[in-house]
């Protein structure tokens, strides 16, 4: 388990010289078709801009100074195609009001860009790139980088339609044999779990991040392209065919490389906050990559808010992660890092266990509505008071849907639930209790 150095924070000055800190790069980025383009024909809204001014004000009241938060983000390219004093830019003005009165966005308009984020991060600095990532090991403490956009993923090679047709007939086949599995089983019941999306290869897929607009540097281009299988985007269609608009987690899996290689004690944060970001921390998972890049010593600790085949909610564990960064950072600026509540480390494994949980409870609905897509009780049918049906089953719902300690759903009571329902003993006015001390019971009381 990381825990966070008290010294991460401070900046102090001793015979001179500064000592090590700690950066941030906010990044925002927003799909080319609907951001990219001129002003009259983007889309109302701005998908990244208020959360990445809402993480940005958060590290500025904890104490992080302006000159360590790199923030790459359309904040004037947006703001300029709105109409003065009409919704939706007084509301953007409003959120976005600490990070314009001190200068806007460091990287906005058509810098909004793949290339800029690899600049940014590695430390490439040039007249076009005057803000970045100190370089050197006496200069960063450690390093936070955090995305928020919306994101895919393309095959690594082209499909040909033959092909494609195979693995479609498959697919239906597999599935037909399951369902025709759950009969007999007496599994397909209104409380049987939801038809889940296919994992996804991460041999023969590629994760990206949309961005706003390409990569203007076309040798820059070429080179952070390179080692990307772009190919299979080709034919991928709309918003997952443009490969010099994307951030791939290849591109990122590489950053993450050089700069291990240049200061391998060095801890880098990563929150990858987006639709199928689950992918960008794949390699992880498979031993012979870590082994090969010597991904095991890295002082790494990367997050993401979905799966990688699964799309993220708005908001996702961005707000919650800096909420509870930010009440941190103070403590760890001053000389005893010990979290005021138990007296122990500040660790990321506890900030990011907090934050977990608190995603899940915030969003709890979003399963409730889920489990409920795919189970509802039978007697719903056959009952004439429906909607005391759905008021009930919502409620029992709720009481187990994030009842676990990190606010996952409580899966024995879950499937205690279930059989009393089948049973119908939830409708006959039998309580049931859960069987752990201190658990509340989920359902009591009879249908009228």
């Amino acid at each position: 388990m990381a825990t966070i150095d008290t010294s991460t924070e401070r900046e102090e000055v001793k015979e001179g010289k500064e000592e090590k800190a700690a950066y941030y790069v906010l990044v925002g980025g927003e799909a080319h078709e609907t951001q990219g383009v001129i002003p009259e024909k983007r889309e109302l809204m701005h998908t990244s801009l208020t959360y990445v001014a809402a993480a940005y004000a958060q590290l500025r009241g904890a104490g992080v100074p302006r000159s360590r938060i790199i923030t790459i983000v359309q904040v004037r390219d947006y703001l300029e195609g709105l109409k003065d004093g009409q919704y939706p830019k007084v509301m953007y003005e409003k959120e976005c009001a600490l990070l314009l009165k001190e200068g806007g966005s460091d990287y906005d308009f058509d810098a909004v860009c793949p290339s800029t984020v690899w600049r940014v991060v590695l430390g490439l600095k040039n007249e076009n790139y005057p803000k970045v990532v100190p370089k050197g090991k006496d200069k960063v403490k450690s390093l936070t980088l955090a995305i928020y956009s919306h994101g895919d993923s393309h095959p690594a090679v082209k499909i040909i339609k033959h092909q494609h047709q195979h693995q479609h007939q498959e697919k239906k086949e597999a599935d037909n044999a399951a369902a025709a599995a759950a009969t007999e089983n007496g599994s397909s019941n209104l409380m049987g779990p939801p038809d889940l999306k296919p994992h996804l290869d991460p041999l023969k897929h590629e994760w990206f991040v949309h961005m706003p607009y390409p990569n203007k540097d076309r040798r820059i281009n070429n080179e952070i392209l390179s080692f990307v299988a772009t190919e299979g985007s080709k034919d991928a269609g709309r918003c997952r065919n443009k490969p010099e608009y994307y951030l791939y987690a290849t591109q990122l899996r590489s950053i993450f490389c050089s700069l291990f290689q240049e200061n391998p004690k060095r801890p880098v944060i990563a929150l990858l906050n987006y639709c199928r970001s689950g992918g960008g921390i794949e390699f992880l998972r498979r031993s012979y990559t870590r082994k090969a890049l010597g991904a095991e010593k890295w002082p790494l600790y990367l997050m993401s808010s979905c799966q990688a085949s699964h799309d993220a909610l708005v908001g996702g564990l961005w707000e919650t992660w800096f909420q509870h960064l930010s009440k941190r950072i103070p403590k760890l600026m001053s000389s005893d890092a010990k979290d005021t509540v138990n007296n122990t480390n500040i660790t990321l494994g506890k900030l990011f266990f907090e934050s977990k949980k608190e995603y899940h409870i915030k969003n709890k609905y979003e399963l409730k509505d889920l489990v409920k897509t795919f189970a509802f009780p039978s007697i719903f049918g056959e009952t004439n008071n429906q909607n005391a049906v759905a008021v009930r089953y919502d409620a029992d719902l709720a009481k187990v849907i994030c009842s676990s300690s990190d606010g996952t759903p409580d899966f024995d009571l879950i499937k205690k639930m279930q059989q009393e329902y089948r049973e119908g003993k939830r409708w006959k006015g039998k309580k049931v209790i859960g069987k752990s001390a201190g658990r509340r019971e989920y359902y009591s009381g009879s249908l009228s």
